[in-house]
């Protein structure tokens, strides 16, 4: 199952758009770097829309107390409700990497952006396809 989430110009670096996959929504997010990412849209707490969430940069305590430093390496989806914190790139929570939302291809065919059912990671990074130039 496939569905267009929209244009690709319409969906630019630290951007989220919502979409429906079937019955699932699902929320499409362009990192910064430009890679796409698809998450389910439902917060794992108490099912908060993440649509509706925050992206920002991942930070990590230093050795210096009180001071914390960019993890470049982590974008994250924060939950709207109550605040809970996602991996963009792989759906798990910050606190705890067992638990996970679920993930979904998302890639760039001609001018659009498409979302699917499927193994995420046949691109690359798990759920995510490079954007192409």
């Amino acid at each position: 199952m496939k569905q267009v989430v929209c244009k690709i110009d319409e969906l630019g670096p630290g951007e989220m758009k919502p979409a429906q996959l079937g019955p699932i929504r699902v929320v499409v997010i362009r990192a910064m770097d430009g890679t796409l990412h698809g998450l389910a849209a439902k917060c794992l707490h108490q099912g908060g829309p993440l649509e509706r969430g925050r992206l920002y940069d991942h930070t990590v305590a230093s050795s210096d107390v009180g001071e914390y430093v960019m993890d470049s390496d982590r974008e994250i989806l924060k939950c709207p409700w109550h605040g809970y914190e996602y991996d963009i790139r792989t759906g798990q929570t910050v606190f705890d990497e067992t638990r996970c939302l679920q993930t979904f291809t998302v890639r760039e065919e001609g001018d659009e952006i498409t979302v699917e059912l499927g193994v995420p990671g046949a691109a690359g990074q798990a759920g995510s396809a490079r954007a192409s130039a």
